[in-house]
């Protein structure tokens, strides 16, 4: 089983500086690389202490390129309704090429009523600008001379985007989706790979949402299952009890923040995002020993996360786990702590699974 780390900054500058936690977080990365992690995730958010340090994946990531020479990484995802085509296309080509074809290129479609509305974006063409966005990606790393006639955008024939990535015919494409019957089918369709939020949803309805997933990539001749990457929390220390105890704390911390992003959705709704007005009273009701108790969080002694971890790779095979090991308030020793336990004690048993 493979095992990245995933940075989703949740920190105000009167707690840290926007300067100190990323050179925090490029400490991780490389730490990461010499312990044979498998990649770096970054989001794109904007505004909340809730992700507002990570509105640019592609700039951090290049940043953690010059740090490491093995792990992939990640844009876990890149916003297309928020950026022309043209422009994140040549974004991401360069990170391919700055990292000598590392690059991992994810996608979604935002879901913060504030962040729409930042860009003067409608919510109710959020679906259709990612799945036109990414398209049109793919075609501009893939061709030369076409002409784009989209919904949101048009342009050319133009010449070869330059640089091309290092990968052919392109980097592999990942969707991040939530519950969406449709959003797994159309990803299998188009072939690319999946990242998913196991909290958001019960195992048996992301089980589903799978099967409907492989049958689409089965259906349109796509080989294989397709990748998956599981996001989790992680918190590792060499006792139990302290992990538990401390990470509660800073859960509590992320999920004060959480809420507080959140609620930018009051007052609002929208047909394309179902459900999403009762997020923030979801989040109240889940609580971080309920997360423990359905093994949705990797919290505890080494020998824990081996097994939390081995429960994720039966739910999911073949999966990536991609863990958040510096949420809420946790300080950068207790995640430089987290990342070299679970490098020394817990990646060398995860061979096989």
């Amino acid at each position: 089983m493979k095992i990245g780390l995933n940075f989703l900054p949740t920190l105000a500058p009167s707690e840290v500086p926007a300067a100190e936690y990323y050179a925090d977080c490029l400490d991780l990365c490389a730490l990461a690389d010499r312990l044979g992690f498998a990649h770096v995730k970054a989001v794109e958010h904007y505004f909340h202490p809730w992700g507002g340090y990570s509105p640019d994946p592609v700039v951090f990531l290049s940043a953690v390129a010059a740090r490491t020479s093995r792990v992939r990484l990640v844009t876990g995802a890149c916003v297309p309704a928020f950026s022309h085509p043209v422009k994140l296309a040549a974004s991401l080509a360069m990170l391919d090429n700055l990292s000598g074809g590392r690059l991992d290129a994810g996608f979604g479609r935002a879901f913060l009523p504030t962040e729409f509305d930042a860009f003067g974006v409608p919510m109710a063409d959020s679906k259709a600008r990612m799945r036109e966005g990414v398209e049109a990606i793919v075609r501009l790393w893939s061709e030369g001379g076409f002409r784009w006639e989209g919904s949101f955008h048009r342009f050319g024939p133009l010449p070869r985007l330059l640089p091309r990535p290092v990968q052919r015919p392109h980097p592999p494409v990942f969707v991040a989706a939530t519950t969406s019957e449709d959003s797994f089918v159309w990803a299998g369709e188009q072939g690319h790979h999946l990242m998913i939020i196991p909290v958001v949803a019960t195992h048996e309805r992301l089980t589903a949402l799978l099967e409907l997933y492989r049958q689409a990539r089965a259906a349109h001749g796509h080989p294989g299952p397709g990748r998956l990457h599981v996001s989790y929390h992680a918190y590792v220390a060499e006792e139990r009890s302290q992990a538990l105890a401390e990470a509660e704390r800073h859960f509590t911390d992320y999920q004060t923040k959480q809420l507080e992003a959140y609620a930018s959705w009051r007052g609002v709704t929208c047909e394309q995002y179902p459900g999403y007005e009762k997020m923030e009273a979801a989040v109240r009701a889940t609580g971080f020993r309920d997360l423990v108790e359905d093994g949705n969080v990797i919290v505890g002694s080494p020998a824990d996360a081996v097994e939390s971890l081995r429960l994720v790779a039966e739910r999911y095979p073949g999966a990536e786990a991609s863990l958040h090991v510096r949420f809420g308030s946790i300080a950068q020793h207790a995640a430089t702590r987290t990342v070299s336990l679970l490098g020394r004690d817990v990646l060398p048993k995860m061979t096989g699974l």
